[in-house]
């Protein structure tokens, strides 16, 4: 594992703290993330749909509804939602948790999928048509700016899969999957503060500890293991938008960059923990650290679920001829450079195509805004106090901070 910071992190250090710019960029990057969220009526809007969902559902299947469990997975749980390009809708993960007496006498994952795609039929006006993935089933949910992929899972009683629930998977039949374990494991790390980080978070944290369905407060910009999943993703998007199909396909998936940077954020808050003086030093050390979490000690690649060690995130790199290994890498490789090239200079003289090359049209438009806003305090004459501000306490009153457990 990489004890001290490498050659890369330690020049864009070094170039923020000479020219001062370490506040002006996180600034600038909280105003980017903030785009990112589900608006509060979105999340509304996704909250109501999914519990009227599961009620259907369960009458259809002739169930209590006490009987059916619904609930956000994915990036929802965790807090990590980016706003889709374009006119994209928001691809929101739901699990349909269905009871284990439906399949005991019949465990074919074949009729148990395709009998929950039938319960999904006959409110095509309001879910659009079912559409069958490997997994789930997609509803478009028409006029909505959502849609959910939706997961029927069961109850493994003798966990064969290695987890307490079971999905239907074409290739292999039943696949474990654990949301909710793999969600409280990234969330107890995730709020993990610094010593730099204000301590007046800390009650918030124990106030808000319980899980809810959908979170009513934003990320706030020091949740820094969930600011920096966002920012990686939103720079694969941009990388992979205008790429060949066969290399979209290859793409670095979600769960892949969730693991290894709460790996690596893990890693540093129980060894460096008081090294870092800036949220953005440590955003900056998780990217490097990412790789060193790849193992190969066996000869495959192999990322473990944390909470599932018979689960291979990384699977599918053992059978491409190496394509997807080399995606991540030539990703992780771009989004070093485009992180330095854009760092070592000022905020106000950033170039706009390197700008919307990593952060994407929101990022320029939050760009935009920023120096808009920073002209108005300097006509008002008030820039010089904002500067006196306590730069932390200043970013992290922005917007109330994460929660273990939530979604978003």
């Amino acid at each position: 594992m990489i004890q001290n910071p490498s050659k890369l992190s330690e020049r864009i250090i070094k170039s923020l703290t000479a020219q001062n710019t370490t506040q002006s960029w996180e600034e600038l990057m909280g105003r980017l993330l903030r785009r990112l969220e589900l608006p509060r009526d979105v999340r509304a809007d996704a909250k109501a749909a999914y519990g009227r969902l599961g009620n259907y559902i369960a009458a259809r299947l002739r169930l209590e509804q006490t009987d059916v469990q619904v609930y956000p997975q994915g990036s929802m749980r965790t807090q990590t939602t980016i706003r889709p390009r374009s006119n994209e809708n928001f691809d929101l993960d739901i699990v349909v948790e269905l009871p284990g007496h439906l399949y005991q006498q019949n465990p074919d994952p074949e009729v148990m999928f395709h009998e929950f795609g039938q319960a999904l039929q006959g409110q095509e006006s309001v879910t659009g048509h079912p559409e069958e993935k490997r997994r789930c089933w997609r509803l478009q949910y028409p006029g909505k700016p959502f849609y959910f992929d939706v997961t029927p899972a069961v109850p493994d009683p003798f966990r064969y899969t290695g987890a307490a629930l079971r999905v239907r998977d074409p290739d292999t039949g039943w696949s474990p999957t654990n949301p909710k374990d793999y969600a409280d494991w990234f969330c107890e790390r995730a709020d993990k503060r610094f010593p730099f980080q204000s301590l007046a978070f800390d009650e918030v944290f124990k106030a808000r500890a319980n899980v809810e369905p959908l979170p009513e407060e934003e990320v706030g910009i020091d949740d820094i293991l969930r600011r920096a999943i966002q920012l990686m993703k939103l720079h694969r998007t941009n990388v992979y938008w205008n790429a060949e199909d066969w290399r979209k396909d290859a793409q670095p998936i979600s769960v892949i960059i969730v693991t290894l940077a709460t790996l690596a954020f893990e890693h540093l808050y129980e060894t460096r923990r008081g090294s870092f003086t800036s949220a953005i030093e440590v955003v900056l050390a998780v990217v490097e650290d990412m790789p060193n979490y790849i193992d190969k000690s066996n000869g495959k690649y192999a990322i473990a679920n944390p909470r599932l060690a018979t689960e291979n995130f990384a699977d599918k790199w053992n059978y491409d001829g190496g394509t997807r290994f080399r995606e991540f890498s030539r990703w992780h490789k771009r989004l070093e450079e485009d992180l330095e090239a854009l760092l070592v200079g000022d905020v106000k003289s950033a170039d706009e195509a390197r700008l919307r090359s990593v952060f994407g049209n929101d990022g320029v438009e939050a760009w935009k805004e920023r120096l808009k806003h920073e002209s108005e305090d300097l006509s008002h004459g008030i820039l010089a106090g904002l500067l006196a501000v306590d730069s932390t306490r200043n970013l992290s009153a922005v917007v109330p901070s994460g929660s273990k457990g939530t979604l978003g």
